[in-house]
């Protein structure tokens, strides 16, 4: 009889008693091992372990060490002092992840939000919101290159990645601009010494989604490589518009990048690259989850609603959609100096959202729409030298300039008021002349920095490191906004308010303000001490500080609470006017950090296993906010909020065919001083039975008046209180050349809210998804073919709750995650 490896028999025992409940939630029974549907993966456990018990007595099992750049050098994930979250190209190919916001299942305390048709990026709790004049909280590096705004997340789209880091926290010095939350370090695949190539398919049936990829790499000459990959992928859908029977999401993308890179000397490499990426994502999922409306469809003029708490169908008048290009030239040069690397990074940047158009109203009412043309271009310049590294003292000194330039136009169009009904009190932008553009945003910003960081190795296990950046930048801005009443042309239509609205229109929409300009600058300073306990422990303890600017509204109209507490049946308003000229209100302040982390990093059985944990407190000031006011999302300053927990993470090679990973987090994000924040639709409608909306004074408001909230104690957005993900990975041989590559993801995440008013009736529930992959691989011939399951427990889960507008009704929408799919992926390489 066979002798049972120990650890074959634990993990099975344990495998075979995680049970699956009919809710999605996983529960494990003490002693009683007969998991419904585990019970194969528990014995394929004991086989793989128990058959390589001999191997691994005489095989030292190592984990497979990651590398990573966070401090601007080639470094072992477990030697930097920094909360640090990795993936690798390989594992997001398994995995079937086709952008960054899927990272947000794997990596707790991170969250990648598209609800607002870009990514809006959040690192425990804090990030930017939705509207267009922000630049993101959290950076993202792209090969070095800064990619602020949104629409520029979606430019790496996942394909052909060497990694992606994500570094926790401020990173002001080394990184420096607008990462006061954290850093997404993005890292493409480079060229290769010799010729290799890739041909892949993904083909997901109940969803129409198909994904074709293309990579070459190779030498071109004697001291020059080359790399191509490219990718098309489209998908019809999983949502109904039952209005306009289009299915969404309706998505045709093609991405493509191309880099070569020259070595002319020893000292020397140039690595140039070129992205270019087109993305038409139309038909954008929404459904109305709780309402009123119900039985009212002859006042809204004989307009289906859509059915409430469906997430697979919606009604709306306009489907809704967006069309990104992309393009992104970078040049990157290392030169080997001896005293010091010398590296210069030189980039060009640029989108073009033509025509994002949302359905603004989020009914099947023609009231009102919003089309948005943005367009972004930016040059950045990075000079750095790094000392060649373990010496007494090693340091990084640099300095970085960047320009951009922002133009946004935007329309909101009455569509027919005759079919509305009663609505009769929703402002409409309007152009002065037929085909006019309504509301222009244009902004030129520039920024330059100078930064350094130096570490002193005052012994073999202890190091001590400061640093310091210094920055200033500037912005300056045209916004014009037209509000004549009159026609605008709408493609072949010509379009005219209700004169009812012309006085409201003129009073609360138009404005023009030229000229206007804000310059700031900032130090921020870092500092942390490493001791090293032992060959396999790393202690660290750090402070840093970190600075955001301010900036302009791109929204600001003034109208926003009028539009949102209008009474879509009697056409009443409940709220009080807002003057529509007063700069003041445009401007928003710059925000800042103070935070703290101490934390561990430990090898352990020998380097078969790592343990890392990591303790933080992060102090804003003036932290930047955005809530959706009527039919636009408005711009404010939270006073001060903090965000503080705990994380750890784990990686454990059991065997050579077997390994386990997970991370858990806890996060206690909070705002300590915050008066005025947006109340919510009951406060503002129906005070006497829903109090907090509040005045100066403290008082209650009355029906009708305007007021705040005190969110003083209250969480952040996008801030679940716990966060976990598990996954586990098993290779076992099939005869001498074929393997059977399995996967398993549990990733769990705990109620939050994405609206800032904190309304409970839009608090998205805890959930837990199970994402699976199982494949088959020749080694000898390269290639794959498998199957990838995501949400396999088919739960129903939302990325944006928000109120809807135009309305002081109880009536909510949401933005729906992608159901269950399943999906056959096949790739050769060569």
């Amino acid at each position: 009889m066979a002798e049972y490896d120990p650890r074959a028999v634990e993990i099975a025992n344990i495998l075979a008693s995680i049970t699956l409940k009919s809710n999605g939630d996983f529960v494990m029974r003490p002693g009683q091992h007969h998991g419904h549907g585990y019970t194969f993966l528990a014995s394929a456990v004991a086989i793989a372990l128990t058959g390589s018990s001999a191997v691994a007595k005489a095989q030292q099992l190592m984990l497979e060490e990651i590398i990573v750049t966070a401090q601007k050098r080639v470094e072992s994930l477990q030697d930097v002092p920094i909360s640090i979250t990795t993936m690798s190209g390989e594992r997001i190919d398994e995995t079937g992840i086709t952008g960054l916001e899927e990272l947000t299942q794997y990596m707790p305390n991170v969250t990648i939000n598209n609800g607002a048709g870009t990514p809006n990026l959040f690192i425990r709790g804090v990030g930017s919101g939705t509207n267009a004049g922000f630049e993101q909280s959290v950076g993202l590096y792209i090969d070095g290159v800064y990619s602020g705004r949104g629409a520029l997340a979606t430019v790496p789209n996942s394909m052909d990645l060497q990694r992606v880091e994500v570094l926790k926290g401020p990173q002001g010095i080394l990184f420096g601009k607008n990462t006061i939350a954290g850093a997404i370090n993005v890292t493409s695949a480079k060229p290769s010494s010799e010729f290799e190539g890739m041909v892949g398919v993904l083909y997901e049936p109940d969803h129409g989604e198909e994904r074709y990829d293309l990579m070459l790499s190779g030498p071109m000459a004697d001291n020059l490589a080359g790399r191509v990959a490219v990718r098309h992928e489209r998908m019809d859908g999983w949502w109904e518009n039952v209005v306009t029977g289009a299915e969404g999401r309706d998505n045709d993308i093609w991405y493509g990048r191309a880099s070569l890179q020259w070595v002319p000397l020893e000292t020397l490499d140039v690595h140039m690259k070129y992205e270019h990426g087109d993305f038409d994502r139309q038909s954008r999922p929404t459904y109305v989850y709780q309402s009123d409306f119900t039985g009212q469809e002859t006042s809204l003029g004989g307009v289906p609603l859509p059915t409430v708490g469906d997430p697979r169908k919606g009604a709306g008048d306009v489907d809704g959609g967006n069309e990104i290009t992309t393009d992104v030239f970078a040049v990157t040069l290392n030169w080997d100096l001896e005293f010091a690397t010398l590296t210069s990074i030189s980039a060009y940047s640029y989108y073009e959202s033509d025509g994002s158009t949302l359905n603004t109203d989020v009914t099947a009412t023609p009231a009102l729409s919003r089309t948005k043309y943005e367009e972004y271009t930016q040059y950045s310049q990075e000079i750095r030298f790094v000392s060649p590294g373990g010496e007494t003292i090693d340091w990084i000194a640099g300095a970085y300039l960047q320009r951009g330039e922002l133009e946004i136009s935007s329309q909101t169009v009455d569509l027919d008021f005759a079919q509305s009904g009663p609505i009769s009190v929703v402002p409409l932008y309007s152009a002065a002349t037929a085909g006019g553009v309504p509301s222009v945003f244009d902004q030129e910003s520039d920024s330059w920095a100078i930064f350094g960081q130096g570490t002193w190795n005052v012994s073999d296990t202890l190091r001590f490191t400061l640093g310091a950046r210094y920055n200033e930048e500037s912005k300056d801005l045209d916004k014009v906004t037209v509000s004549d009443g009159l026609q605008i042309r709408f493609g072949d239509n010509f379009l005219f308010a209700n004169p009812a609205n012309q006085q409201l229109i003129a009073d609360v929409r138009q404005h023009s303000f030229t000229g206007l300009s804000r310059e700031e600058d900032k130090w921020t300073y870092s500092g942390n001490i490493q001791w090293d306990i032992g060959e396999d422990t790393m202690l660290y303890a750090s402070v840093s500080t970190g600075f955001k600017g301010g900036g302009y509204d791109e929204a600001y109209s003034g109208a926003g609470y009028e539009i949102r507490l209008a009474n879509p049946f009697t056409g009443e308003l409940t709220g009080e006017s807002v003057p529509g000229a007063d700069p003041s209100i445009l401007e928003y302040d710059s925000e800042e950090v103070l935070a703290y982390e101490i934390g561990a990093k430990m090898r352990l059985m020998d380097g078969a296993a790592e343990l890392n944990l990591a303790v933080f407190r992060m102090e804003y000031d003036d932290l930047q906010t955005s809530s959706l006011i009527g039919d636009v999302f408005r711009v404010g300053n939270a006073g001060e909020s903090i965000s503080q927990g705990v994380e750890l993470d784990a990686r454990w090679q059991v065997t050579q065919g077997l390994s386990f990973g997970g991370a858990v987090a806890y996060l206690d994000a909070y705002y300590e001083d915050f008066t005025g924040a947006t109340c919510t639709i009951p406060q503002a409608t129906d005070p006497l039975n829903n109090p907090g909306c509040l005045r100066e004074d403290g008082t209650n408001i009355a029906p009708g008046e305007d007021g705040g909230q005190d969110l003083e104690g209250e969480t952040l957005t996008f801030a679940p209180e716990w966060s976990a993900s598990l996954n586990a990975r098993l290779i076992l041989p099939l005869g001498s050349d074929l393997l059977l590559v399995t996967n398993l993801d549990i990733n769990y995440e705990d109620e939050f809210y994405s609206a800032l008013d904190l309304d409970p009736n839009t608090k998205h529930d805890a959930a837990t998804i199970v994402n699976a992959r199982i494949a088959l691989t020749n080694q000898d011939h390269g290639w794959t073919v498998g199957v990838v399951g995501k949400n396999l427990t088919d739960e129903e889960t939302t990325i944006w709750n928000q109120d809807v507008p135009f309305t002081n009704s109880n009536s909510y929408f949401a933005l729906p995650d992608r159901p269950r799919s399943i999906a056959i992926q096949a790739q050769y390489s060569f």
